[in-house]
């Protein structure tokens, strides 16, 4: 069971690192979710719930929805995920120090 949850949050992980960051694509510099260090964590309940929470450069951020959205329609094709949440954390701030090199 470890094993097989384990081989989960990696395809999670890598499917979170093929999303682009929205602003990242107005910028004309496309940046992953992951490497844009907005994926605070990643939880799966025993019944295959999965929770992502981000961590946002801006709490206000207008792109939020269209995300939840994009991240929900992605994992929600892996099998073993009987739904998927996206939340935001308020309890951090974004930080460029979060951006993978």
């Amino acid at each position: 069971m470890i094993a097989a949850r384990t081989a989960l949050l990696n395809e999670i992980a890598a499917r979170l690192d093929r999303i682009p960051e929205p602003c990242s694509i107005a910028m004309g510099g496309t940046v992953s979710l992951a490497a844009m260090g907005l994926v605070d964590d990643v939880a799966i309940s025993e019944d295959g719930g999965v929770t992502v929470t981000l961590c946002l450069t801006d709490a206000a951020c207008v792109h939020f929805g269209a995300m939840q959205r994009f991240i929900a329609d992605e994992l929600s094709k892996l099998p073993g995920i009987s739904n998927v949440q996206v939340v935001q954390t308020l309890d951090k701030l974004w930080t460029p120090d979060r951006v993978r090199a």
